[in-house]
């Protein structure tokens, strides 16, 4: 199989560039308009192959079976439809885009060509969640949903040559479009009912920048759940998680997700020892290529972002009012 990178704008490229080399799957073509950043992130990958700065060029010459997908969120939601125009099956980095309409009607044009894409949700993929997911029914009812996510000063975006993440009408917010989309996905994942209102908060005064530092997310869904999300740029460096749930038949609560006890109150108590942050790049990048090649469904795709960016967009309707107003959301 012939994979291919695209749109090298994002600093998440060179770690699917060293995951592909981890799982020994062969790199056909890195591409990108910006020649200069071809070489910086393909050095930054350790990725030798063939640089192209037309993407026609690179498709007419290589013909990849398959691409992967990464660029500044706001160019994100063009870049996957000019994919979804050629056929191309693709992985895309989150959050595809800054608004969930235009993304939409993307994803409709995506499904009725059944074509494969993926996006990279890979909160799924943590050992803990892939036992929740397994579990199915056996999960119980959501009663309540706790996920935070933490990490250092976002000084380092331009140090990796992505200045964009810094301007709020490129990047869509701060920790928000950042890390928000695993937070809200995995409370629409599990929790089996759609959100229908959402209270945000968030804070600039730690940093000073125009992106916020902070950003606290209320999620009550039709079932009268409520989620609570946190995703922040407050740590002095490195990341911090926390994921917690419960429901009617048991309880979870690790700062790894991939490691920890799942509580049942029946007393069969489970022990999970699985897939960690550190494995997630090379375990996406071989499950969504391993799925593609089976005719399987991906393990996240189009249409789980397109439910998740609507509900970034509400948080952030809300974060924007003085007091985090209740916004509400409509099921559809």
């Amino acid at each position: 199989m012939k994979v291919a990178f695209i749109g090298l704008h994002h600093w998440h490229a060179p770690f699917y560039m060293e995951a592909l080399q981890t799982i020994g799957q062969p790199i056909a073509a890195v591409a990108d308009p910006d020649p200069e950043m071809v070489e910086f992130r393909a050095e930054a990958g350790n990725c030798d192959a063939p640089r192209y700065t037309d993407y026609e060029k690179m498709l007419a010459e290589v013909k990849p079976d398959f691409i992967f997908a990464h660029a500044p969120h706001d160019q994100m939601t063009e870049l996957a439809e000019w994919l979804v125009d050629h056929d191309l099956p693709f992985h895309m980095e989150k959050p595809m885009g800054l608004c969930w309409k235009k993304l939409a009607r993307v994803a409709e044009k995506a499904n009725k060509k059944k074509l494969y894409n993926a996006v990279a949700l890979v909160s799924r993929q943590y050992g803990i969640i892939q036992r929740l997911r397994e579990l199915g029914d056996d999960i119980g009812k959501v009663a309540r949903y706790y996920y935070a996510l933490f990490a250092g000063p976002p000084v380092r975006y331009p140090d990796w040559k992505c200045e964009w993440m810094l301007q709020p009408e490129r990047t869509g917010a701060g920790p928000l479009w950042n890390f928000g989309p695993h937070v809200i996905d995995l409370f629409l994942l599990l929790g089996k009912s759609p959100i229908i209102e959402v209270k945000a908060n968030w804070t600039h005064h730690v940093h000073n920048l125009a992106v916020e530092d902070l950003c606290t997310i209320h999620m009550t869904n039709a079932d009268g759940v409520v989620g609570i999300g946190e995703v922040s740029y407050t740590t002095p460096e490195g990341y911090e998680r926390f994921f917690s749930l419960s429901t009617d038949t048991l309880q979870v609560c690790t700062q790894t997700l991939g490691l920890g006890t799942i509580k049942r109150f029946d007393g069969n108590h489970e022990e999970i020892d699985g897939p960690e942050f550190d494995d997630v790049y090379p375990l996406q990048a071989k499950d969504v290529l391993e799925r593609f090649e089976r005719g399987d469904e991906p393990p996240a795709d189009i249409n789980d972002m397109v439910a998740t960016l609507r509900v970034m967009e509400v948080a952030k309707k809300s974060a924007q009012t003085r007091a985090g107003e209740i916004v509400e959301l409509p099921v559809l």
